[in-house]
């Protein structure tokens, strides 16, 4: 399994509800995937969707969204708001992805990065498939190799990630990968990538 149970946990308790996207994401989605100049409502996947941040964008431009997670107490909050308005699934998306697609656009906020290296690799070659022709991955909030916190943390026996904080932003959200831009082109190569910024 992938998926760290302390999100479910996390959302339990009220933490980690944010209901708004975050500017760099709406930035890079109106940039590059331009989903507003499209002539039929685009298809759009969020993996690690939360309790919804992004539907408040996606609606606004008339997208179609389908959105996986695999805590019941996030998916639950999105139904409360949104009921039938959009497509959910409760699953480990390193593990599976229930939508089949084909998708305009995959969008992941620091979803990816708290996985093993292995399932980050799994998921991608599933989105991979999914996008259609012409589609767009958008992922921010991938954590770096350069940050402090990849010095700090228990070891664990993938050589990029770490658990088990007592302190900092990561405390309480199990395991968190860090990468580097070699490890990030490993995992993307068999997209092409448009922009990588190192923020």
């Amino acid at each position: 399994m992938s998926f760290s149970p302390e999100w479910e946990d996390l959302y339990a308790t009220g933490a980690h509800h944010s209901v708004w996207p975050w500017s760099e994401l709406i930035s890079l989605i109106m940039r590059h995937a331009r989903p507003h100049q499209r002539e039929t409502p685009a298809q759009v996947l969020e993996i690690g969707c939360g309790v919804g941040a992004n539907i408040p964008l996606v609606q606004w431009f008339g997208g179609m969204f389908h959105g996986v997670d695999n805590s019941a107490t996030a998916l639950e909050s999105i139904r409360k708001r949104y009921g039938e308005k959009v497509q959910l699934a409760q699953a480990d998306f390193c593990e599976d992805i229930p939508f089949e697609g084909p998708f305009d656009l995959v969008i992941d906020r620091a979803s990816l990065t708290h996985n093993l290296t292995a399932g980050i690799e799994r998921s991608l070659d599933m989105l991979e498939k999914r996008l259609a022709l012409g589609g767009v991955y958008v992922g921010i909030h991938w954590f770096s190799t350069d940050c402090d916190d990849f010095k700090h943390g228990e070891p664990t026996e993938d050589p990029y990630v770490r658990k088990g904080y007592t302190s900092g932003d990561f405390v309480g959200v199990g395991q968190v990968h860090f990468s580097d831009q070699a490890c990030l082109e490993r995992f993307f190569s068999r997209y092409s990538i448009e922009v990588m910024d190192h923020v």
